[in-house]
């Protein structure tokens, strides 16, 4: 990385680990509730889209504190195994605090290096990370690698894309963090070799889903 890239680089890492241990209470707490169901019909709709089964092995890329643990633990079980992976030690360590399961697999790592090995897991999901992703053709061809054939990926955020761009560019520290258009989107899922079987991009709700290419 170039000067410049080191410096945006250090500033989205230093956000992460600043805003680590009240991020879900930033982001996902109702301040009707005092509960974490502020978004509570948009996790409903984004697991309606997900066939998990109990078993499965779930990579959960740029994890954070780990606001999908308890939805994926939910579904795949005491006899799935889920993977906790994040670049930001601070994240990792709330996310450890807060989820001890003995199915649980923290790591600390670069989406763009996972030391995982390939054909693993059942489901990639990227839940409201993608756009941090320093390098995201290298991390959508790592998480394509971790993948089982006919795996699934998944990327999605509770805004649109044109709204997540908006926001990220509003913050000092995330300005850089974008998400791809409508054009190189699919042009990053199939030089992965992932083939896109739905894409949502509306207000409130983004996801895609892709399907690894089984191996010929």
């Amino acid at each position: 990385m170039n000067t410049m890239t080191d410096e945006i680089y250090q500033e989205r890492k230093n956000f992460f680990e600043e805003h680590a241990e009240g991020w879900l209470d930033m982001c996902y707490r109702n301040p009707e509730t005092g509960r974490y169901d502020k978004h509570q019909k948009d996790f409903k709709r984004l697991f309606s889209l997900l066939p998990l089964e109990p078993g499965d092995h779930v990579l959960d890329a740029g994890c954070g504190s780990g606001v999908l643990v308890p939805f994926i633990l939910d579904r795949i079980t005491d006899s799935g195994i889920l993977y906790e992976l994040d670049f930001s030690e601070k994240m990792i360590e709330t996310n450890r605090s807060r989820h001890a399961r003995d199915n649980i697999r923290f790591i600390l790592s670069e989406v763009e290096n996972a030391p995982l090995d390939e054909a693993i897991c059942d489901m990639v999901i990227c839940f409201s990370c993608f756009p941090h992703f320093h390098d995201k053709q290298k991390a959508t061809t790592e998480l394509s690698r971790i993948l089982k054939p006919n795996g699934l990926f998944v990327i999605s955020h509770f805004d649109s894309a044109e709204g997540l761009n908006r926001h990220h560019a509003s913050c000092h520290a995330v300005r850089h963090d974008h998400m791809p258009d409508e054009k190189d989107m699919p042009r990053l899922i199939h030089d992965a070799h992932l083939n896109i079987m739905t894409f949502v991009d509306e207000p409130g709700f983004y996801c895609i889903l892709a399907i690894k290419e089984s191996v010929k």
